[in-house]
């Protein structure tokens, strides 16, 4: 049975990889908006923006997998059972009954979680961690910002709920955009814009 002592440290492991989620969410959300918001920055710099969209597009698929694929070491599926195990003689069942407990793990029995695991695993197996021969169309399970952000929203509340009745302790994930750095293609769309309409300067020799 579980003892707060390893529940803290659970939570700690999965928090590092929800951090590195939430943040490559943010991320994605932003390259993705670039092509609309800042057309030329996105045309002039296209080929490595789509790289880092990429990129970044397969580093949320994988830590998304560690956090809602049941056979990931530090997934919500492998917490919910470990705390489960034993949980009324347990340590936990003094910091929240075990009905609260069942409860904070239910949003992830909808079908429509269920169907966007899925596609999350379908996508990481057949074309980011491997690259099957044979493969499920990707538009088929390609997900959009939506779909990210849902999952993100509940792996946030877990945690959240989590520090709070188990531990007393109210956390905050966000970072803001300065911390974020997403100001840097603002600035690179001003200068492009600059330069169309004034050119290059160039110094004098």
């Amino acid at each position: 049975m579980m003892k707060i002592e390893d529940l803290r440290n659970e939570i700690n492991e999965i928090e590092r990889i929800f951090q590195s989620a939430k943040y490559y969410e943010l991320d994605f959300k932003y390259i993705n908006s670039i092509k609309y918001n800042q057309p030329i920055v996105y045309n002039t710099f296209y080929f490595l923006i789509e790289r880092i969209y990429h990129s970044i597009s397969v580093a949320l698929i994988l830590d998304l997998c560690k956090l809602f694929d049941k056979r990931e070491k530090y997934s919500f599926i492998r917490l919910k059972n470990k705390m489960n195990e034993n949980y009324e003689k347990s340590e936990l069942n003094k910091q929240m009954p075990k009905s609260d407990f069942i409860d904070i793990f239910n949003t992830l029995n909808s079908s429509e979680i269920e169907n966007l695991l899925i596609k999350l695993k379908t996508t990481r197996d057949e074309y980011y961690a491997h690259f099957d021969r044979t493969r499920t169309e990707f538009g088929e399970i390609q997900m959009n910002s939506k779909e990210t952000s849902k999952l993100i929203s509940i792996a946030e509340n877990i945690l959240n709920t989590i520090e709070l009745k188990y531990f007393g302790v109210c956390v905050d994930f966000d970072l803001n955009k300065a911390e974020l750095g997403h100001n840097i293609y603002e600035r690179l769309n001003e200068w492009e814009e600059y330069r169309e309409k004034f050119g290059l300067l160039k110094m004098n020799r």
